[in-house]
Formats: structure tokens, C-alpha cells, sequence
């Protein structure tokens, strides 16, 4: 349901696949076999609109509306995979199994290593709890439960991390600069603009893995706070 998709049908692909399961987005089929999650863009924006099957994850790409059905009856129902609509790479490394290539076997993505768009478009980004199934939650909870604002300060400055932004500007130090600083209230900005034309990588993010930004800025308020737990935190 990212944008490119979403301009190409997606909400028509989804309107049709709900009503053909007879559920509704994020719920069961009363079996429990079968579930729809809407997600966000997972990057490859001009093979839209895009249809993942999951356990094994078939990538089917330049879905129709006529082909909800066939995806249904036959690779749902049916197990047969509709080889047609598979995404057909031209990169040289076969997939595991001929029949279907998954997301990750694209030649576009085998060479990543997805570390900040990690769950973009394999979880929905409006549910907590498929965040937290994929350990969200956990950093923000090992630094208010076992470490200091100090501790949180080195381990970052320790890991190298830098801004986004073509300045690379150090995480770490950025933080430690902040922290010093005496006021009765402090604030925790999130500048999402991407001023660069077609450049999508913080709205990537926001849409498609919002908790991770509340997660690390609610980890970045600690660090400032000069204490070992945050009085007030607001959204």
C-alpha cells in the first residue's frame, strides 16, 4: 500500500482480496489459515502493485485485478503457485525453488543488507504488536531497565552510527553535545523532510515502520534527561 502501488490499484487489489476471503485487513479466516496485512512500500516501486505470500514468500509483481481471483483459488486453496505472475529476475543465481522467487532473491535486493527498512513492508506499520513480534521494543526497554543515559551515549557513539543525511554527522556525538544541558524541559525533534526530489528515505520509514522512529526517539529523550527515567514522555 505504499504510494507508487497504491496509485496503481493497490486499494482495488486489496478491496478484492478481503471480500474474496471474506475478512477484513489484519484479520483470520475463521480456520485460521489465511490473514491479510496491508503494508508499505518494500522499494521496488515500478513492479507495483505488488502481492507477497507468505510462509515461503512468493513474489508476485504487476498484479491485476483480475488476478485476485486466480491468486486465491489456486496458490491459496490450492497450493499450486501461479507461475505467471512470479517475478521474473534477470539476475544469474537461480532461486531455491524454480517455481517462485522471493523478495529477497531479486537481483535488486540480494546484495542488501536491510538494517533501517528492515521490516518496511513485511509488517503492518499500524500494529504494535507485529513491530514488537520482531523485537521492537526491546532496545528501548534494555536502556531504561539496565543502562544510563551515559551508557546509552557511549554504546552508540561506540557503534559508529551517523546521520542519514549527506553530512554523516556522528550520532553519538550529536547526543553527548545535548546531554549537558540544563533545562527544565527538554524537547526530542524528529525532522522527517526529504528535500531532495524522488528521495524517499525518511518517508519510507515513517510509513512503513513508524514505531522504530518512536522507539529510538524515545531513547534519544533518555540520554538527555540526566536521570534514569523519563518523567513525561508525549507523541
Amino acid at each position: 500500500m505504499g504510494t507508487a502501488c497504491y496509485v496503481k490499484g493497490s486499494q482495488t487489489l486489496l478491496d478484492a482480496l478481503t471480500e474474496k476471503l471474506g475478512i477484513g485487513v489484519d484479520e483470520c479466516t475463521p480456520d485460521g489459515k489465511f490473514s491479510i496485512t496491508a503494508c508499505r512500500c518494500i522499494g521496488a516501486c515500478g513492479l507495483g502493485p505488488v502481492v507477497i505470500v507468505y510462509p515461503e514468500g512468493t513474489f508476485y509483481s504487476q498484479v491485476k485485478i483480475e488476478d485476485v481471483e486466480e491468486i486465491v483459488e489456486s496458490h491459496l486453496l490450492k497450493e499450486h503457485i501461479v507461475e505467471r505472475l512470479v517475478y521474473a529476475d534477470t539476475g544469474k543465481v537461480q532461486p531455491k525453488n524454480p517455481k517462485y522467487v522471493t523478495l529477497k532473491e531479486t537481483a535488486f535486493y540480494r546484495s542488501q543488507d536491510r538494517i533501517v527498512l528492515r521490516n518496511c513492508g513485511v509488517i503492518n506499520p499500524e500494529d504494535i504488536n507485529e513491530y514488537i513480534a520482531r523485537d521492537g521494543y526491546q532496545a528501548l526497554n534494555k536502556a531504561l531497565t539496565t543502562m544510563t543515559p551515559d551508557d546509552v551515549i557511549k554504546c552508540i557513539s561506540d557503534s559508529g552510527l551517523r546521520g542519514r543525511g549527506g553530512g554523516g554527522f556522528p550520532t553519538g556525538f550529536k547526543w553527548a553535545l545535548c546531554a549537558p544541558n540544563k533545562a527544565p524541559q527538554k524537547y526530542v525533534v524528529c525532522n522527517a523532510d526529504v528535500g531532495d526530489p524522488d528521495a524517499f528515505m525518511d518517508r519510507s520509514v515513517l510509513e512503513g515502520d513508524p514505531h522504530c522512529i518512536i522507539e529510538a526517539m524515545t531513547i534519544a529523550g533518555f540520554t538527555k534527561t540526566q536521570f534514569c527515567y523519563l518523567k513525561n514522555i508525549c507523541f
